[in-house]
């Protein structure tokens, strides 16, 4: 398996009052297994927990003010990498591509225009 990796920032796909809801992309869709080692990191506080992200195809969503994005991103980040190195050592099947860097926090914010947040009809 391709080690997953987030490839853009973060998407608001939906607005409800300060609360958004959020899409992250992935580079790849992630396995059952990869799955269930990312929902159980060995390190996360309340209220930031991967259980509040649910994954479709190449994406995460979660739900976050805005204030918050930031650290969910960086905790997304972090929980990803975790569940890369657990993932390959539980299976030693994970093509990594370098340990590299998670992207840098001015990558990881929403896109913003005019101090609002952009977002995008779904429908």
């Amino acid at each position: 398996m391709e080690e997953i990796k987030r490839i853009g920032p973060p998407t608001a796909i939906n607005v409800r009052g300060s609360e958004y809801d959020l899409s992250v992309p992935l580079n790849a869709t992630p396995s059952r297994a990869w799955r269930q080692t990312f929902q159980a990191p060995h390190d996360w506080k309340e209220p930031f927990h991967p259980s509040r992200i649910t994954m479709t195809y190449r994406a995460l969503h979660f739900t976050s003010e805005d204030c918050r994005v930031h650290l969910w991103v960086a905790l997304i980040d972090k929980w990803i990498a975790s569940a890369n190195e657990l993932y390959a050592q539980a299976t030693g099947s994970l093509v990594s591509l370098d340990a590299a860097e998670p992207e840098k926090m001015s990558d990881q914010g929403l896109a913003h225009h005019e101090g609002t947040l952009e977002t995008r009809n779904v429908g």
